[in-house]
């Protein structure tokens, strides 16, 4: 048997498929083939920062260009050109044919330069996404007396060879499309992908065409303010208008930029894009992982040099710095809001109307943004619309109700009464009332459930209460077979001939026999077992306003039949002005009453 001539104490490499690999970058790493501009930009910044490093007196002339032409055979050509660092034919064979090995990295220690955008090693590789073969040709500022190319292909293998030599120091890559990637070609779609990664690179980004050369990263728009020009910047960033803009400035110099406020209302769950910029070459559109949740309502344009990008330089690594990071962008954003609240702005009452619900979200978690905020809020009462101001002002109990439809049906005997009732039925409503003691220590205020209801209403004074007393005990029979009990009150409106009322675990009841009625049989008897938990504490009610002269009127009805039918009308007219949901027997009583009402009329 022959011996092994490898000693089994000397390591192994690594065999790379580059055709895998490239597989794994177009369908795993990368979301599109877009990212191969990106990485050249990038590569292109990156490449001039090392010639800085390397000759820091150098004050050269330094800029990217895109050069767009054909081939004698009409095949697109782009060649990408920047004036930086160059390579050797040491460094080609070091960074441009190990998989993984950065340029951007300290020699000595492997450490990776915080001057430099990419870390990976691999950027280079996004461009077989778009292109069957690299060619790089590059001019070293280590040995600029020599000018190399190399070639790169799918299969790994590579070439290099000397080549006519450049103008300047730097590097060049040359790229013919593959099949079906021809758009990336195009001046408009280069032009567009450069302004959307690198809009804001210091570099001069030039698109050169048939001999004319444009610049794709132009300055800051010019206006005739600062505060002007960040807001064209703005708009045409996010092809939208803004009210203002809110300075962003870590006080850790962990990020800087503007966070822009939109001037129309926006929903919470809308999709949101952003611009995040990593080293000023765009990381991300998606604010998820920095912003608030309740900063839905801006759009950010922000940079950072410190945090740390995922492998496809597309997101951020969830680590502490982000984390800081988070929590100092809230912090800028709720201090700058304080600062409008104290100076009294008048924007804090427009982004306070366009922008409620936002507004409530960040109120009801910060106490100093609450005080700042409340006065300016406005509410549903029963006495018509009042601000956050009127209701601290209020020299009474202050009432709120849960439900929307619970306040309407209550809202009018509130009024009669002189009392102040607030409909918080709607997101944040309830918490934002609750905390009004922030800003008035000694203010009541309290949701009016059905139990306190009960002990507002007054007792009724019947001028036959006997009658009385027959008309409630009918009523209790016809109620008998809906969890409802009646009882006499007296309240305003009097056109009000009766109020339906229900405690939560009765409201839910309600909910789950209406689903019971709703369901497939295989859920009915699991709903079953819920409603039995709560019919025990369930407690509905329908009371009878002694002064509605309709109630008056059946007071008086002999007919057994007709008061039945009355007063089964009257309980599913309270359900509808309540807004409860019907159970299946509730509608056919309608059905039914209104039917023989029908009948008796035209007999009559």
């Amino acid at each position: 048997m022959q011996e092994s001539a490898h000693d089994p104490k000397d390591p192994f490499l690594f065999q790379v498929n580059l055709g895998g690999m490239i597989d794994l970058l177009s369908n795993h790493l990368y979301s599109s083939p877009d990212v191969f501009v990106r990485e050249l930009l990038q590569n292109a910044v990156d490449a001039i920062a090392a010639k800085r490093l390397y000759d820091p007196a150098d004050r050269s002339h330094n800029e990217i260009t895109l050069t767009l032409s054909e081939e004698p055979d009409g095949t697109p050509l782009l060649v990408f050109t920047d004036s930086g660092t160059g390579l050797t034919e040491e460094e080609i064979h070091r960074f441009l044919a190990v998989i993984g090995q950065s340029s951007k990295r300290d020699l000595e220690t492997g450490a990776a330069q915080s001057d430099y955008i990419g870390r990976f090693g691999i950027g280079l590789l996004s461009c077989f996404l778009v292109s069957d073969e690299i060619r790089v040709q590059t001019r070293s500022v280590k040995a600029p007396e020599v000018s190399l190319e190399w070639c790169g292909r799918p299969d790994g293998t590579y070439t290099i060879t000397p080549c006519a030599p450049l103008e300047t120091t730097g590097t060049r890559i040359l790229l013919h499309p593959k099949k079906d990637a021809e758009r990336y070609f195009e001046a408009e779609h280069l032009a567009e992908l450069v302004r959307y990664y690198g809009l804001p690179l210091p570099e001069p980004i030039l698109l050169i065409q048939n001999g004319e050369r444009t610049r794709l990263n132009p300055p800051f728009p010019q206006g005739d303010s600062a505060q002007a020009q960040i807001l064209e910047l703005g708009e045409t960033l996010f092809q939208s208008k803004f009210l203002s803009y809110i300075p962003l400035n870590s006080p850790s110099g962990l990020f800087s930029g503007v966070a822009y406020i939109l001037s129309s209302e926006t929903a919470p769950t809308a999709k949101h894009s952003h611009r995040i910029y990593l080293k000023n070459m765009l990381l991300t559109e998606d604010g998820t992982r920095l912003l608030p949740k309740w900063a839905f309502f801006l759009r950010c344009f922000l940079n950072t040099s410190r945090l740390q990008p995922t492998a496809s330089r597309e997101d951020f690594y969830e680590n502490d710095l982000l984390l800081q990071a988070r929590e100092e962008l809230s912090e800028c954003i709720t201090e700058w809001l304080r600062g409008l609240a104290s100076r009294k702005d008048p924007l804090l009452q427009r982004i306070v109307r366009i922008h409620r619900l936002a507004v409530q979200s960040v109120a009801v978690e910060d106490d100093a943004l609450y005080c700042a905020f409340f006065p300016y809020l406005s509410f549903e009462t029963s006495f018509g619309t009042l601000t956050g101001s009127d209701l601290l002002r209020a020299d009474t109990q202050i009432l709120y109700t849960a439900y929307n439809d619970e306040f309407r049906q209550l809202s009018a005997i509130s009024r009669a009464k002189d009392m102040l009732l607030v409909n918080a039925g709607y997101t944040y409503v309830a918490q934002l009332l609750q905390r009004m003691q922030l800003l008035q220590p000694n203010i009541d205020v309290m949701q009016l459930k059905a139990e306190r209801l009960d002990a507002l209403l007054e007792n009724p004074k019947l001028s036959d209460p006997a009658a009385g007393l027959r008309l409630l005990a009918e009523c209790n029979e016809m109620l008998r077979d809906y969890d409802c009990t009646a009882d006499w009150k007296r309240f305003e409106p009097s056109d009000m001939p009766v109020l339906y009322t229900v405690n939560e675990e009765a409201l839910l009841l309600r909910d789950i026999r209406h689903s019971m009625e709703q369901t497939a049989e295989l859920f009915q008897g699991m709903l079953g077992a819920f409603a039995a938990e709560y019919r025990e504490d369930a407690a509905a009610r329908l009371y009878l306003n002694s002064d509605n002269p309709l109630v008056q009127r059946l007071m008086r009805v002999t007919d057994g039949e007709k008061l039945r039918c009355c007063l089964e009308i009257l309980y599913v007219q309270a359900l509808l002005t309540g807004g409860y949901p019907m159970r299946h027997h509730e509608m056919q009583l309608m059905t039914g009453g209104l039917m023989r009402l029908l009948d008796w009329s035209i007999g009559g």
